[in-house]
């Protein structure tokens, strides 16, 4: 995957400039810092580095220790939900909302659970006390161990009333998931169905290759057994 040697590449870049230029610049060594911290993640670590904790918001710690890479984040986030002419969150089939992360009163109404798939977001007070949240940290562009996941999804699967999924744009992480608890739920036979399904209402979903991979072993896993 190609974010590993991105972010150690920014990583080894920050320090250098640091070392070279002295003095104040060694502030640089922070976000340097922050940068291989990502690296790492992505190269094996996991979504933990980042502090996602089960309420919605993150270890304080891993938050000072990741806040460049974070306010860079953010603020990308921020841009581009202000620039999009993409709605926020779209119906797939009634009561199964799929979308980007939400602020404070955007939950469409009525919904009964979130499911959130950020592991570098804070989840807005509102959303996640609006209802039952889920956290579900994952990678961007990146997925979880099989095993991991289906156990959620399966109890996800039997909860009533509707249910919103979100990643930070609502497009790979959200399309994958939502598409194997779109098999498990018996709304569509296969991923590739339930994925058509999901881009029919948010054409901008695309699953990254280990997404698609993820994707079709999930919906093994998950696909109801036919009763004899």
């Amino acid at each position: 995957m190609k974010y590993p040697f991105v972010f150690t590449t920014a990583a080894v870049l920050l320090t250098f400039l640091a070392l070279q230029l002295g003095g104040g610049w060694w502030f640089l060594l922070w976000p340097a810092m922050s940068f291989a911290d990502v690296a790492l993640a992505y190269a094996g670590v996991g979504p933990r580095m980042y502090g996602k904790q089960q309420d919605g918001r993150m270890h304080p710690v891993a938050v000072l220790v990741l806040l460049p890479w974070l306010l860079l984040t953010w603020s990308t986030w921020n841009l581009a939900r202000k620039l999009s002419r993409e709605p926020p969150h779209a119906e797939v089939v009634p009561g199964f909302f799929v979308g980007r992360r939400l602020l404070s009163g955007e939950l469409p109404p009525g919904i009964a659970t979130v499911l959130d798939l950020t592991s570098e977001f804070i989840e807005p007070r509102g959303v996640r006390t609006a209802c039952r949240y889920v956290s579900l940290p994952v990678l961007d562009a990146s997925t979880l161990p099989v095993d991991r996941v289906v156990p959620v999804l399966r109890e996800l699967a039997t909860l009533p009333g509707p249910l919103y999924i979100h990643c930070a744009q609502g497009h790979g992480r959200t399309g994958m998931m939502a598409a194997a608890l779109l098999v498990a739920r018996g709304q569509a036979e296969d991923a590739r169905s339930a994925l058509a399904l999901i881009q029919r209402v948010r054409p901008g979903v695309r699953l990254s290759p280990v997404q698609e991979r993820a994707l079709e072993e999930l919906a093994t896993a998950l696909r109801p057994v036919a009763s004899s």
